[in-house]
């Protein structure tokens, strides 16, 4: 499973400024870092207490000092006559942003003027957050006041700062070292306007001398003004990023563009739900002065240079790969999972981490590493195979949009490997445990647009696997009533057949969970299901990795199929395919955005019955099928009843990653959910007295 990374970002801790944070989420994970003014996400859970410590730096202490000289005065509107609602208890009456790529080291000047308008906004402006990389930025604050009816008090010597380690990613490996500034301003009152002005200092050395800067242009709650400033070399690149719209100005001064925006009221932006990451609902103006891909291909590159020569535990390994495995392709196979098993998933981003891989020699001695350590040691290993491998820049999760962004290599979250065999290209995820296959079954993931730092890329490649990553699954539920009570227990078989990516995914569960854990969630899911459930058959795995498939079995007694009886003696079965859900997150067809659909996935359920008891034939059904089909996915369902066999097939298949919803997909949608309800089977009893009714409950 590939575990992104996520940077912290500057902003606001508190629930009003929610707005700006929609970023954080939406737009490529190495922005964060450089994001401007953007608070933690409303629509995300907080993180827990446990992942707040003191800072290693206990002496660390806020500084207060003079706003860089590029920053020119934005005057605060008049409260008086400011119509922006409140939101949570305050309102956001002037958000500034300004910033000169001249002044690397000055970082981003931000400026933020609240006023807690009722009890509840007090937190807005009395406990501040300011998130900080401490390994190359700090804190410089340049304004600290309130503002109480009309007089301006200045907070300076007032104002206290701790520092907190914030790791909300520790329980996925992944250890960033990022830190969140709380400020503490004393004596703040309701009806208080909080005046705060600072600058988030310093840039990543590793990124020199090139910057990438986001600007949020519009907000999930109003904002009385909105203020970008912001210049750079002429031959910055820029894009309008989500709904265009915002009235960006672009203008040539001496050699320099000068983006600037308002200052301007902005409105709300009001989400839709089920957005697909690549295609985001808040605009920004993203500025990179990155030149071309070319660029960012060639700082990559740089941080994946082998040797010419492997060295002496490289040479080794490849050589007990060359002599177990003889053709090229089971070498590579076993390269990749030697990786991908042996060498635990665990991100360091301490020091220079974020971008530099660790060596091999680090790598095979502690056995853990992330997605750049563990791309490394697969390439120095093909290499010494001699099989042409390359490194892969991607985005997990917003990557079918990359191309809309100018260059940058702060889009990219994620790396992985590309090899070329024999006219073949594939796409190898190293820091994937579990997987298996042959190489020309193996799944392969499909990030959209990547860049492939082969020394030849000039610009974006879409990812074309030779075969659609596939992930199917297919439930087979069966049971007998054959020669036997309809009411009493029956045993009830399942059995699990999942391939490709699904297998991969579930063998890599069981490895982290054990199948007595696996085999106990699906008891107490039957307990729930069918009332009760004792395990006649343990958990059984059929794993046949070559062609990667896993097939899980198991059975259990279960209650009675045959439900209480009504006035009328008339008594129910019911049956349901409970694996099977929706296809896409939403089916608004009146909704703007793109919604999220369950590709990969082709899932199949079925549920197989004899249903006729010592008694005889007790049905009268019909076979039915119905198949519904458009642009995002298929779904059929059949039923069939012959010679005393009940067989329900429910078939779902995900044909695209996300899409624009129509009336008649949404129609479709709405077909394929009133097909899954339980399929109901009704039987005619003699209605039993207490006593009898008693006695068949003692059975069961």
């Amino acid at each position: 499973m590939i575990v992104r990374r996520t940077l912290a970002f500057c902003g606001l801790g508190f629930g009003v400024m929610m707005a700006l944070v929609y970023a954080a989420t939406h737009y490529p994970d190495h922005l964060a870092a450089e994001r401007p003014g953007l608070p933690p996400s409303a629509d995300l859970p907080a993180p827990p207490a446990l992942e707040l410590a003191p800072a290693s730096s206990s002496d660390r202490t806020m500084e207060f000092g003079p706003a860089p000289v590029f920053v020119q005065a934005v005057a605060m509107p008049d409260p008086a006559t400011a119509t922006v609602e409140p939101t949570g208890g305050a309102r956001l009456l002037l958000a500034d942003f300004q910033h000169d790529a001249r002044y690397t080291e000055a970082g981003l000047y931000t400026r933020y003027v609240i006023e807690a308008v009722t009890g509840a906004g007090l937190s807005a402006i009395s406990r501040f957050q300011i998130s900080l990389d401490p390994r190359y930025q700090s804190i410089l604050i340049h304004e600290a006041a309130i503002i109480r009816d009309g007089e301006r008090e200045s907070r300076e010597g007032r104002i206290a700062a701790e520092f907190l380690r914030r790791e909300p990613e520790l329980d996925f490996g992944i250890i960033t070292g990022m830190e969140v500034a709380v400020l503490r301003i004393e004596d703040v009152r309701q009806g208080d306007i909080l005046d705060l002005a600072y600058s988030v200092t310093g840039a990543n050395p590793l990124l020199a001398p090139h910057e990438t800067r986001t600007f949020p242009l519009a907000s999930l709650t109003d904002v009385e003004q909105l203020s970008i400033r912001s210049s750079w070399p002429r031959n910055a690149s820029h894009r309008i990023i989500g709904p265009t719209g915002a009235d960006v100005t672009a203008e040539n001064r001496f050699g320099r563009t000068i983006y600037t925006f308002g200052p301007a009221r902005t409105e709300a932006v009001q989400l839709e739900d089920g957005a697909p990451a690549d295609h985001p609902q808040l605009p920004v103006l993203m500025v990179s002065s990155w030149p071309d891909w070319a660029s960012v291909a060639s700082w990559g590159q740089a941080f994946y240079r082998r040797p010419a020569q492997p060295d002496a535990e490289i040479a080794a390994l490849a050589a007990q790969f060359r002599e177990a495995h003889g053709a090229p392709a089971r070498q590579l196979t076993a390269a990749l999972e030697f990786v991908q098993d042996e060498i635990r998933y665990q991100a360091v981003l301490l020091g220079d981490g974020t971008y530099v891989p660790a060596s091999t020699s680090e790598t095979l001695r502690t056995r853990t590493g992330d997605c750049k350590a563990k791309t490394l040691l697969l390439l120095s290993l093909l290499d010494a195979l001699e099989i042409e491998a390359y490194p892969v820049l991607a985005n997990a999760a917003a990557g079918r949009g990359l191309g809309g962004y100018p260059p940058s290599p702060q889009l990219f979250d994620h790396v992985f490997v590309q090899a070329r065999l024999d006219g073949h290209v594939f796409w190898l995820e190293p820091a994937m445990a579990g997987q298996r296959g042959s190489l020309f079954n193996r799944s392969q993931p499909d990030y959209g647009q990547v860049l492939v730092l082969d020394g030849a890329a000039t610009g974006l490649t879409s990812m074309s696997p030779e075969q659609r990553p596939l992930a199917s699954t297919v439930y087979l539920e069966s049971f007998e009533l054959l020669d036997q009570d309809v009411t009493e227990p029956l045993v009830w078989s399942l059995e699990i057949t999942h391939r490709g990516i699904a297998a991969d995914e579930w063998r890599a569960l069981i490895q982290q969970t054990g199948i007595s854990q696996i085999e106990q969630a699906f008891t107490n899911f039957y307990e729930s299901y069918r009332q009760s459930a004792e395990l006649v058959s343990p958990l059984q795995l059929d794993d046949n990795e070559e062609a990667n498939t896993l097939v899980i079995s198991a059975s259990w007694r279960v209650a009675p199929l045959i439900g209480p009886a009504d006035t009328t003696g008339r008594r129910e079965i019911r049956l349901r395919p409970h694996s099977l859900g929706d296809m896409l997150a939403s089916t608004d067809p009146e909704r703007n955005s793109p919604v999220v659909a369950a590709y990969p996935y082709h899932r199949r359920h079925i549920i197989e019955g004899g249903i006729d008891g010592p008694g005889g034939n007790f049905w009268d059904l019909e076979n039915t099928s119905v198949t519904l089909a458009n642009e995002a996915f298929e779904f059929s369902y059949q039923t069939s009843y012959e010679n005393g066999l009940l067989t329900l097939i429910y078939d779902q298949v995900a044909l695209t990653p996300s899409v624009m919803i129509d009336q008649s997909m949404a129609d479709d949608h709405r077909s394929m959910r009133q097909h899954l309800r339980p399929y109901i089977l009704w039987l005619n009893l003699p209605v039993l007295d207490a006593q009898e009714a008693e006695a068949a409950a003692s059975k069961s």
